[in-house]
């Protein structure tokens, strides 16, 4: 064997740096074809008349603070539970879900609590904001209603 003999790997070393130049050389012209980002002129911070959305929906759902503070979930009352103290509990349906009762002091949605129940209303709060629900008006007949009195 001829000590001066190149190896295989030595002969074809020329053939793999050229190869490996033209890759680098096709990668780098593909990247210089990339078109540039386009810069879009900003947004107008006025208000458009032509599009206006309602975001009070997604607002309650996701107990967002709106401009004019907490937005309360949207409650019907359906009855309520009260003693002159203002404790018991409410009849509620919590965003047109079937009604539930909540006690005075547990949590109706999103952080609202409720605070207080009357014979005419209920009263939840969240960060120091209150809002009333009030029972909706019935035609009924009062003397339907009767006063239980509680044992001494």
């Amino acid at each position: 064997m001829n000590p001066h003999a190149l190896s295989p790997f030595t002969k074809a070393l020329p053939w793999l740096m050229y190869a490996l130049s033209v890759v680098i050389v096709v990668a780098a012209v593909q990247r210089l074809r990339v078109p540039a980002p386009r810069i879009v002129p900003a947004m107008s911070a006025t208000q458009s008349d032509k599009f206006q959305v309602d975001q009070s929906p997604e607002a309650r759902l996701l107990g967002v603070e709106t401009t004019g503070g907490l937005t309360p979930p949207s409650l019907v009352l359906n009855g309520v539970f009260a003693n002159s103290k203002g404790l018991g509990a409410a009849v509620l349906s919590i965003e047109g879900q079937p009604a539930v009762s909540v006690a005075v002091g547990e949590e109706v949605a999103n952080g609202w609590k409720l605070v207080q129940v009357d014979p005419a209303f209920a009263v939840i709060e969240r960060s120091g904001q209150r809002s009333k629900i009030a029972l909706p008006e019935q035609q009924t007949d009062p003397n339907q209603f009767r006063i239980i009195k509680q044992n001494p």
